[in-house]
Parts: structure tokens; C-alpha cells; sequence
């Protein structure tokens, strides 16, 4: 006889991910396997974003585990007909929902942690579909810049488990 098994998934590790991510980038990165130092890097510090914005700043996984914020709309145009959401999605538009929810709680807490971070968007004209380029764009400075970046919220995400100014067990 074999052991029932739940059919339920886990919610996503998004901090343990970012952490993986990263070391993989950083590795590829030292091997020169610049597509995928940068790949990872980006998803690294998307992890690391969704993170942040569950454990820190009030967003929330929906009942598909998706990451969400009740006070953050924006127009999603990856299907055939545009609509409004709350869900939280990918780099670039991800780092949109970090700056919004860390600016309306700048006066303290967790808000003022991360808005050290949120000047400006080391991901804005980042893809995830560049995972699919030939590379010769990938110079060594927007790798180490999508390295930094990463590494950076990572180390916002651990500061902040540390200070003990989580949002939800």
C-alpha cells in the first residue's frame, strides 16, 4: 500500500529561489555563459522582488499562488484583450509594484528599507525573453549591473528578516 499524497502544491520559496538563482548567475557568470548569467540574474532578482513584496510590504499569494497586492493596478496586455490587475508578474513592471507599495510606506518600517533600492530600474530594459538572444548585447556591464541589482535586493530581503519587520509568518 502506498501513502495518500496531497494534490495541493507548495506556495512558491520565492526568497529561496532568488538565493539559487543568484548563485547559478554568479557561477555562469564566472564560466562566461553571459546569456544565462543574465537570464538568472534577472530571475534572481524578480525572485527576490516577489519576496520582498510577500514577506515585507502586504502583498499576498492568490488562491493559483500567484503573488498579489491589493493596492497595486496595472494595465496587463499579454493576452489578446488588455485588462486591469493586481497580480504581481515579471522584470521589467515588477520593479513598478516595488516602487508604488515601498513608496506609500515610506514614513517607516519596512517601506523605508527598500526605497533605498528604488531609485532607478537597473532592470528597465530587461526580457526574459532575451534568454533567446545571440548575446552580443549582454556587454560586462549590464551583466554586472543585473548582478549588483540582484545581489542588492537579497540583501535588503535578508536585512529585513533579520530587523524582524515581516508582514506575515
Amino acid at each position: 500500500m502506498t501513502a495518500s499524497t496531497s494534490s495541493a502544491t507548495p506556495p512558491p520559496a520565492f526568497a529561496t529561489a532568488s538565493r539559487n538563482h543568484y548563485r547559478a548567475a554568479t557561477l555562469a557568470a564566472e564560466k562566461d555563459l553571459r546569456i544565462s548569467a543574465d537570464h538568472l540574474a534577472g530571475l534572481a532578482a524578480e525572485c527576490a522582488v516577489k519576496a520582498i513584496l510577500i514577506d515585507f510590504l502586504g502583498s499576498r499569494l492568490d488562491v493559483w499562488n500567484k503573488p498579489e497586492h491589493p493596492e497595486v493596478k496595472h494595465l496587463n496586455r499579454s493576452g489578446k484583450k488588455p485588462y486591469w490587475t493586481n497580480k504581481h508578474g515579471h522584470l521589467p513592471e515588477l520593479w513598478e509594484h516595488l516602487t508604488a507599495v515601498a513608496h506609500r510606506r515610506r514614513g517607516g518600517g519596512p517601506g523605508a528599507l527598500f526605497t533605498q533600492l528604488i531609485w532607478n530600474n537597473p532592470f528597465a530594459g530587461w526580457d526574459v525573453a532575451d534568454r533567446y538572444c545571440d548575446g552580443t548585447a549582454l556587454t560586462d556591464a549590464v551583466i554586472d549591473r543585473h548582478l549588483k541589482a540582484a545581489h542588492d535586493l537579497i540583501a535588503a530581503h535578508e536585512q529585513a528578516s533579520i530587523l524582524g519587520t515581516r508582514t506575515r509568518a
